[in-house]
């Protein structure tokens, strides 16, 4: 069972997905707050009562993110890379090459 609901932060709505996975377990999805784990029921009423300030903390942290660095490939090395990033469950392609640069 999957239920979709919303939180309105400063006049803007973000969603977030809270979907069963066991009799005592609850897969929270946030992607404004960068979140896809899998919790015990008792702690989603406090995920939930935090979630504003993990979102603002997430957008934050995206803001300071403001240096672009750029590289020149060939049309078919951005597809592999990209198909890369998505099959390892990445958002973006920013995300992939920065963690397998950085770690």
């Amino acid at each position: 069972m999957k239920t979709k609901s919303f939180i309105k932060i400063k006049n803007k709505n973000y969603s977030y997905i809270l979907e069963k996975k066991t009799k005592n377990r609850i897969r929270l999805i946030s992607k404004d707050a960068n979140i896809d784990q899998v919790f015990l029921n008792e702690d989603i009423p406090n995920l939930i009562i935090d979630l504003p300030n993990l979102i603002i903390a997430e957008q934050k942290y995206l803001d300071k993110q403001n240096e672009i660095i750029r590289f020149r490939i060939s049309p078919k090395d951005k597809m592999r890379i990209e198909k890369k990033a998505i099959s390892k469950g990445y958002d973006s392609v920013s995300q992939y090459l920065r963690d397998l640069a950085l770690n």
